[in-house]
């Protein structure tokens, strides 16, 4: 929570019980209670901004107004005199203070703002986004404008000069993805509708620093499914290091993809079952890994002439790294594998998931970033039953293969020099945002330390990695 909503919450709280309990009969004191709040709400509106989430705090102080309107439109001074109160009654109004207080407290608590530290770099961060199209590749699925492979991309870069720039959204096209996210999954627009409040510390284009001639890049693929935003906590930080980060959202394995005049399109509903190694296979070999070829290559173009005049001649292509999250992490490690322009790459806790071949290793520099998953039950069986495996779609035979192949593929990985890193009370969903947007499921999902010192870890050695092998200290 932000510090002018505790404040507000606070106060109004404190009024809301003076009130009920018949503390504020005067006029002064009706007026103070009154002009505190609205002072309060006036600070958090105009400063911090509205949420739906305060809606309880906003009821107080628009009750507290109107308990002064009335004390003074009776047009007396006098103080009223005190009201006795039955036990039972004087009960019943601890009882509803005590709800109230819970529901004027929790929900800001449990949907804060997301709240990204400040990045430890030198360079202050700018951003852009791009929307390319692959002329070369038809979309398989029909409701793509124009039927041809488009992605949407954002770039983070290194900045000097943000002086009068305007700061950046945390999610660009909010609106159109809380709306679209609602009518996919039914889930409530306002539900992300505060999220732009978030500071991102990245502001809208400014120039790029010339404290460099250029800057390596690094690119990102996120995880399935997710967004290019999906992994600000990390990209605004290498940025901030003088590093070139260029986030690629993969159309239809995204929460939703806007495209330019509005139209989006979300996760596609033609997904293989979770058990079926090979077509996820596929999806990085056919899809994804050709998102990302298609990407370097237009940061060639880029890089002759940007038309929006800012990247032209600010990547050093020689230096180029790959970074994903999850289904994003096998991304990374194929293009590692099979794209000669890739020369490191980090998989944040990701299935080697892809059809290039791993058996002799990774051929340059490679980091596995890994959860450090809390341990199974006592009594928990390991070994799935045959019921569960039929619903699943598993024979056991099959299972007995996957189960061999999963961490086969993760040991060949390593085979040829690469590291794993484990990150003490890391999940899974430690190494994206997610953790910032619903903080409550931090407890839910047996993290056991704050996302924030969580995050400092993961960017720590993510700079540190890069710095080493794309040369930018």
């Amino acid at each position: 929570m932000r510090l002018f909503e505790i404040l507000l919450i606070v106060l109004n709280l404190f009024f809301l019980t003076l009130l009920a309990f018949g503390r504020l009969r005067s006029k002064r004191s009706a007026a103070l209670a009154a002009a505190v709040s609205l002072t309060a709400i006036s600070l958090h509106l105009a400063l911090e901004g509205y949420r739906f989430q305060m809606w309880p705090a906003y009821v107080i102080s628009a009750v507290l107004a109107i308990h002064a309107a009335v004390r003074f439109s009776r047009g007396s001074s006098s103080v009223q005199p005190p009201v006795k109160r039955s036990k039972l009654r004087r009960t019943g109004i601890t009882a509803f203070l005590l709800v109230y207080s819970l529901l004027t407290a929790l929900p800001p608590f449990a949907l804060p703002v997301p709240s990204f530290e400040k990045p430890t770099g030198s360079y202050n961060v700018g951003t852009v986004q791009y929307h390319w199209i692959d002329p070369s590749r038809k979309e398989t699925y029909e409701n793509v404008p124009g039927n041809n492979r488009a992605l949407n991309v954002q770039i983070w870069y290194p900045a000097d000069h943000t002086e009068g720039v305007p700061a950046a959204p945390y999610v660009a096209d909010l609106p159109v993805i809380a709306e679209a996210l609602g009518k996919q999954y039914g889930i409530p627009k306002q539900l992300f509708s505060y999220f732009n409040l978030a500071k991102t510390y990245a502001y809208q284009e400014p120039p790029v620093s010339k404290r460099e001639t250029a800057y390596p890049v690094i690119v990102f693929s996120h995880g399935f499914p997710g967004g290019r935003y999906t992994n600000t906590f990390q990209t605004v930080e290498l940025a901030s290091h003088g590093f070139i980060v260029v986030a690629v959202e993969h159309t239809l394995s995204s929460f939703t993809t806007v495209f330019p005049g509005g139209h989006y399109i979300g996760l596609s509903p033609n997904q293989p079952k979770p058990s079926d190694i090979p077509a996820w296979d596929d999806i990085i070999d056919k899809v994804w890994l050709n998102d990302i070829r298609f990407v370097l290559d237009r940061l060639e173009d880029l890089n002759r002439r940007d038309d929006k005049k800012l990247l032209t001649g600010a990547l050093d292509l020689s230096r180029i790294g790959m970074l994903g999250h999850s289904f994003g992490g096998a991304n990374a490690a194929q293009a590692l594998l099979l794209d000669q322009r890739v020369k490191a790459a980090i998989n944040m806790d990701g299935t080697f998931f892809g059809k290039g071949d791993l058996s002799r290793g990774l051929p340059r520099p490679f980091l596995l970033m890994s959860s450090d998953l809390p341990p199974q039950p006592a009594g928990a069986s390991a070994e799935p039953t045959d019921s569960q495996l039929a619903a699943a779609g598993l024979t056991r035979e099959l299972f007995d293969k996957q189960l061999r192949q999963i961490p086969l593929r993760k040991q060949e990985a390593l085979r040829n020099g690469g590291k794993e890193l484990i990150i003490p009370h890391a999940t899974h969903l430690s190494f994206c945002d997610f953790y910032l947007w619903f903080p409550m499921m931090v407890w839910t999902n047996g993290q056991t330390e704050d996302p924030h010192r969580t995050h400092r870890t993961i960017n720590k050695a993510t700079v540190a990695f890069f710095e080493e092998h794309l040369g930018q200290k």
